[in-house]
């Protein structure tokens, strides 16, 4: 378990007094011509609402640690993650909820195993490693899923008529797109890659801020930042893989003809 001190409660003022800072953004845009008060105000009532609501969601899960309410709550994030990269891909590729989230469910319960047992340690079934490390894998992984399929579909319709070339010489899909599908999984993975590459020197990434600001040592701090960073490069891998392979076959009748 993460040793942790007493964390000082901003409070409800302290909360205000954050926001401010959003005011002031706000303020500033306004005096340069931009009005961005409408959305800003949907965007700060959102965040306080659906953060608060959680907050309290999870306060009640960590106290009571139950099996159900964990697989409970890991389901509802899982099952929103992939709808919404369903939405956002349904510009190029329409109906792609369900298997985004079938996909998502497999990969984060293979990865949250993995890093649980091998990684950190910790055997138990618990809320405060599996709700955490889920939410950051779900978030990455959906984010890797939209990024694969609408770059692969994106240069199928550029790509048409060099794409039916191929299949007229008798290569088969998969042999078609093979540089699409290189394209669209360096596209997928790319985001974890350069985080990596500046992590600890350009900023210090959240995970590591929480256990800092929990009373975490820095070295334990960085090491669980690490755990995070090669767990998240595996679970983006691992989906946009997935979802390619899934995505080409959508993308192709079965007589090998582009759908798209």
């Amino acid at each position: 378990m993460i040793g942790a001190a007493q964390v000082n409660d901003p409070g409800w003022l302290g909360l205000v007094a954050a926001g401010a800072l959003m005011l002031v953004v706000l303020g500033v845009a306004l005096a340069l011509g931009i009005n961005m008060i409408k959305e800003g105000a949907i965007a700060t009532a959102r965040a306080t609402v659906q953060l608060l609501v959680v907050g309290l969601i999870l306060g009640w899960i960590f106290a009571r640690e139950h099996w159900w309410a964990i697989c409970l709550i890991l389901t509802v994030m899982t099952g929103i993650a992939g709808f919404t990269a369903g939405r956002k891909v349904n510009k190029v590729l329409k109906r792609m909820g369900p298997m985004f989230t079938l996909v998502l469910a497999a990969v984060t319960a293979l990865t949250l195993i993995y890093v649980t047992q091998l990684a950190v340690g910790e055997h138990r079934f618990t809320a405060q490693y599996f709700i955490p490390l889920g939410g950051i894998i779900l978030g990455n992984a959906m984010t890797a899923a939209v990024l694969a399929t609408t770059r692969y579909a994106e240069d199928l319709v550029e790509q048409r008529e060099k794409v039916e070339a191929a299949l007229a010489l008798g290569a088969s899909p998969a042999q078609a797109t093979r540089a699409m599908e290189r394209k669209a999984f360096t596209a997928a993975v790319t985001p974890v890659i350069n985080a990596m590459l500046i992590v600890g020197i350009v900023k210090l990434p959240g995970v590591m801020v929480g256990t800092l600001l929990g009373g975490v040592e820095p070295l334990v701090a960085a090491k669980y930042q690490l755990v995070v960073m090669f767990m998240l490069v595996f679970g983006d891998g691992m989906t946009a893989l997935a979802v390619l392979n899934i995505v080409r076959r959508r993308a192709f009748t079965s007589a090998w003809q582009p759908r798209l």
